[in-house]
């Protein structure tokens, strides 16, 4: 992970805000700009000038900045102050390590082109990125600078002081926010220089983040490692001062550095799933006393050069979409009321959401089914071969009652004793690779209605019954076809038992009922039936003759 390689070279973020800790002014031997010598046996200015300074007769500037008297005894073991704009040195490119999304790299004297793995980065060249973008640059001196995403920036200064064996650099933020690894060299004393409109920084190795908020006109900063040096632009000795690991502040180009406050702590990850199965990635944080923001990013490197995507939110809910399946790192960190962030928060994770589940469509969720098999159906998932049912009786799917993982349609009718199930469905792509299940849902299997006992019937009426649960109501039909497209009665009754008037005509006719719960879930009609009903003696006219007491002539065949 990133805070394991901090030992080896420290980071410098500008991202967010903050610079903290020891709050006294800084001297001007701490001044980035001057280079100090220790003295060595037979060093003299003359020779140092020669050595070491571009133009060898500027050794005078040295001696009375350095308040010595004859150039050719200087103490050993003695500190010489060398200003660096006086130093010989040689520009060095450095290199962009990577790159997502839009960015863009303009030189110094040419036009801006998109940005490219292994583009150099030479003094003098601006680095933007869009709403989507992040770069990785490494300088030659061996620091690493995250650019972020909606960021301008340009590395004005890269140059190798070869006689004294260090680099030297200095980048300016103009808008948005960056992060840099700024590197421990061996050999020299390495220097590193932010410039912003409102502040300027002076780094020796440290882990710090760095935002110019273009809205407020201001500079926020955090330090988390080492320490850095901040001033104004215009006074930048008389307003440098420490601040050290552990707090933060803003920067107001008039004002200076704002009162210092301790950085907020890092959110808990540790209850953020190893795997997610959606392709919105929902992510719910326990909430961090005074946060008033939420800042989250995934990359797909550990060290964060490859950001896949970020969100900000006012509450712990976090959501990332449209992220592609892959294995994935997450870090969470937390703003309070003055927009100072605090450490950030580590958590891997894998997404695995694809081929997406197919959206169920029968039954319908909680719904009751009647019949001794249930229907189930989903609709058609593109990119799946094949789909995975499985039904169970327990919502953690523990207790599998149906596995079957080679279904080739949209429907499957299982046969399973009355109870209440889930299912839930995973589609397959045609080379195996399944995805994840859908959400489960829940339905309650019924007996079917009880076919109606045999009819009663008498000269005038058909009696039909049959068997209930409490509260249901019904629908009877009545027909002469097997398809009920000639219905003789449609009723709603509230009982289960009816009688109809007995038909003029006799042979087969068609019965079936549904019923309708208490709770208004309707349920299928019963199997047709058939009542066969003998042939009356019709007259000339067809009516059916009638015996004195008002009872139907009924034919013997």
């Amino acid at each position: 992970m990133l805070h394991a390689k901090r030992s080896a070279r420290a980071i410098m973020l500008a991202c967010s805000a903050g610079l903290g800790g020891i709050h006294h002014q800084a001297s001007a031997a701490d001044d980035g700009s001057l280079y100090h010598h220790q003295a060595r046996a037979g060093d003299t200015l003359i020779g140092l000038g020669q050595a070491m300074l571009l133009r060898p007769a500027d050794w005078p500037r040295i001696a009375r900045l350095n308040r010595i008297d004859n150039p050719r005894r200087i103490p050993i073991g003695s500190s010489i102050r060398i200003p660096l704009a006086l130093m010989k040195s040689t520009p060095v490119q450095g290199a962009v390590l990577a790159v997502v999304g839009d960015a863009t790299l303009a030189p110094a004297r040419g036009k801006a082109m998109p940005a490219q793995v292994g583009a150099p980065i030479a003094p003098g060249t601006e680095i933007k990125t869009g709403a989507n973008g992040y770069v990785t640059v490494q300088l030659a001196d061996g620091s690493v600078l995250r650019i972020q995403s909606a960021t301008t920036a340009q590395v004005e200064r890269s140059n190798h002081y070869e006689s004294a064996g260090f680099f030297a650099s200095s980048l300016r933020l103009i808008q948005g926010c960056l992060e840099a690894l700024v590197a421990h060299m061996t050999g020299g004393e390495p220097r590193f220089e932010v410039k912003t409109p409102q502040a300027l920084l002076g780094v020796r190795g440290t882990y710090f983040r760095i935002t110019v908020d273009e809205a407020q006109q201001v500079t926020r900063s955090e330090v988390l490692e080492g320490a850095v040096s901040i001033g104004t632009p215009s006074r930048p000795r008389q307003s440098a001062q420490w601040l050290a690991a552990g707090f933060g502040t803003h920067v107001d180009q008039r004002q200076g550095a704002a009162a210092l406050v301790k950085l907020p702590p890092g959110p808990d990850l540790s209850a953020v799933a190893a795997l997610h199965e959606r392709i919105v990635v929902r992510i719910n944080l326990p909430s961090v006393p005074g946060a008033t923001l939420y800042r989250a990013q995934v990359a797909k490197d550990d060290t964060f050069r490859q950001v896949q995507g970020e969100v900000t939110s006012p509450t712990p809910e976090l959501r990332f979409a449209n992220l592609p399946d892959a294995h994935y790192h997450l870090r969470v960190r937390v703003a309070n009321a003055q927009g100072i962030e605090g450490p950030d928060a580590f958590r891997p994770f894998h997404l695995k959401a694809r081929p997406e589940p197919p959206i169920a469509s029968w039954p319908t969720p909680g719904g009751k089914v009647r019949a001794t098999a249930v229907p189930l159906a989903w609709a058609e998932q593109p990119d799946a071969a094949r789909y995975h049912l499985q039904i169970a009786q327990d919502g953690s799917f523990g207790h599998l009652v149906h596995d079957n993982g080679f279904i080739q349609t949209t429907r499957q009718e299982v046969s399973l004793p009355v109870g209440d199930y889930v299912w839930r469905v995973a589609s397959i792509r045609p080379n195996g690779d399944q995805g994840p299940f859908g959400d489960a849902q829940s339905f309650q299997l019924k007996a079917p209605p009880p076919q109606p006992e045999p009819p009663q019937v008498d000269e005038q009426f058909l009696h039909f019954n049959w068997s209930a649960e409490p509260g249901q109501t019904f629908e009877f039909q009545l027909a002469t076809d097997e398809a009920f497209a000639h219905q003789l009665v449609t009723q709603a009754v509230t009982e289960p038992t009816i009688k109809v008037a007995r038909p003029d005509q006799g042979g087969r006719l068609f019965i079936r009922y549904k019923a309708i719960d208490a709770d208004g879930f309707v349920g299928p009609f019963t199997a047709p039936q058939v009542v066969s009903l003998p042939q009356c003696v019709q007259d000339g006219s067809g009516q059916c003759l009638r015996a004195g007491h008002g009872g139907r002539v009924v034919s013997p065949w």
